[in-house]
């Protein structure tokens, strides 16, 4: 399902590349979009009814997110960002009874406000930026386990979110810039029926911020 956008994110960047070099941006506000692939860290679980411990691993995945943002000075910026990603269980390693295959899926929806600091250095229209967020994710989560183990289990759960990281920003011309960046997102345990489990990723992301046109905030 990430297939095309990611093929629309790639011919957008081949040809922004050929509109010019600039250094200055045009606004103070402007928008953005991100394509993501978020690597999943092992996940502790403990469920109460059997009852059973142990580490769920889900499979990478793709996010797709956009954002509004605000530069507040030359270095520090805002964006409020909704984000969205879907995650499927690969196995499941229960203490004292071994490895096994997990189905189901997790979806999460995650509203953020993050914070943005562009570093006082640019080489070539490059410039490094730090960034960290906080907000609230919502999560669809579905267990499924076909040998028994633990009980099946779907249900949501909503709760809050974090995330911390840094990349690089690329200014093509004033309105746009192409950035690359890392980060990690982490969100309070998540319970899903019976089970109570944590959540965290690492996200690598490609984005293109494009600065909307306006004549009520100047440079």
């Amino acid at each position: 399902m990430f297939k095309k956008p990611l093929i629309a994110l790639l011919i957008a960047v081949t040809a922004l590349a050929g509109a010019g070099l600039a250094q200055a941006q045009s606004s103070r506000l402007y928008l953005a979009g991100y394509l993501g692939l978020n690597t999943f860290a092992e996940s502790d679980f403990s469920e109460t009814t059997m009852p059973r411990e142990g580490d769920f691993e889900f499979k990478n995945s793709f996010s797709l997110a956009g954002a509004l943002g605000l530069r507040l000075t030359p270095q520090w910026r805002v964006e409020a960002e909704i984000s969205r990603r879907s995650a499927d269980a690969d196995r499941m390693d229960v203490e004292g009874l071994g490895t096994f295959k997990l189905g189901g899926d997790l979806d999460s929806t995650f509203y953020m406000l993050n914070v943005y600091y562009d570093i006082d250095w640019q080489w070539k229209n490059f410039q490094p930026f730090l960034m960290a967020g906080i907000g609230f994710a919502q999560h669809e989560a579905q267990i499924i386990d076909a040998n028994a183990i633990v009980p099946n289990a779907t249900d949501d759960s909503l709760g809050f979110a974090w995330s911390m990281g840094g990349g690089l920003k690329y200014r093509i011309d004033p309105d746009v810039a192409l950035t690359g960046n890392w980060r990690y997102v982490g969100a309070n345990d998540l319970e899903v029926d019976s089970f109570d489990f944590a959540y965290s990723t690492n996200e690598f992301r490609l984005g293109i911020e494009y600065d909307l046109p306006t004549d009520w905030i100047g440079d």
